[in-house]
């Protein structure tokens, strides 16, 4: 693949075959690929340009270059994401986390500043990436994340570690299942809520993350409908669910909060104007 072995040369052949492939990012993604193989800061590769690479080096570069012309995530490749401020570990258990996400913690952030000593649950935790980062930048009583895939709550639990993350209780539960007579003040959740018909039309990217985490029966409801009936049994009164949105879904799911006692309802608009947080208060 390569006829010239330095930096700058190995760079601009690798732009040109994801260029090729149809890529859209493919600036970004070779620069975070070669500086990932260099370990050093992106911003330090023009510093390097001059810099040869070893044959093992190149070797290793071809297989990530060619991993994502396949459109394997570059996250997978390297084996972790940005979210918050932070770095999360990742592999093909869980979603890559992503910054429409964020609007979720920030959400729960700001109850926290009206409110304080809040008992939070995570739902359907993955990475664990929400708990992880509410637990780093804010004060909470309790935080307990759970999810019903194991590989996920170990990877969510090695999150933890890397953070610096000791307050957080993991649990193995499908949905409240696992939860006994567990009170908490916020419901958040990421849920699956990709329909079977959707899943069809997405980015051939997203066909590497896990199914289990992206698609929802019942056309995408499944979870909403668990969490509206289900949610007043282990909320305190006046407790708030925060909930990431099928943007496809909005009134569906807002009528189905409203049938089960769920007042103030709040629709929080993401980077794209498109409906991504729900937020609503239970009154029991």
């Amino acid at each position: 693949m390569f006829n010239k072995y330095d930096v700058f040369s190995v760079l601009e052949t690798a732009k040109k075959l994801l260029k090729f492939k149809e890529l859209p990012d493919y600036k970004s993604d070779a620069e975070v690929l070669l500086s990932f193989l260099l370990q050093i800061k992106r911003s330090r590769l023009p510093f390097a340009y001059n810099q040869i690479l070893s044959l093992n080096q190149l070797c290793q570069f071809e297989k990530y270059i060619l991993r994502r012309a396949k459109r394997e995530p570059v996250a997978y490749i390297i084996g972790h994401a940005g979210f918050m401020e932070f770095k999360f570990k990742v592999d093909k258990n869980v979603l890559i986390p992503r910054p429409e996400t964020e609007f979720l913690v920030e959400t729960v952030l700001n109850l926290a500043k009206k409110e304080t000593n809040l008992k939070i649950l995570d739902l359907c935790t993955g990475s664990g990436c929400i708990g992880i980062s509410l637990a780093k930048m804010g004060t909470f009583k309790t935080i307990i994340a759970t999810d019903i895939n194991k590989c996920a709550l170990k990877l969510a639990k090695e999150n933890a570690k890397i953070n610096g993350v000791k307050s957080i209780k993991f649990i193995e539960s499908d949905i409240f299942a696992n939860l006994q007579q567990n009170k908490f003040d916020v419901i958040v959740s990421n849920p699956p809520y990709v329909t079977q018909k959707e899943y069809l039309t997405l980015e051939k990217d997203l066909m590497y993350e896990p199914k289990l985490a992206l698609i929802a029966k019942d056309d995408g409801l499944f979870f909403y409908t668990e969490i509206a009936e289900n949610a007043k049994k282990f909320l305190n009164n006046t407790g708030y669910v925060v909930l990431e949105l099928n943007p496809n879904k909005v009134p569906q799911i807002k009528q189905m909060f409203i049938d089960n006692n769920f007042k103030e309802i709040e629709i929080i608009k993401d980077y794209l104007s498109l409906p991504r947080v729900f937020k609503a208060k239970i009154f029991v």
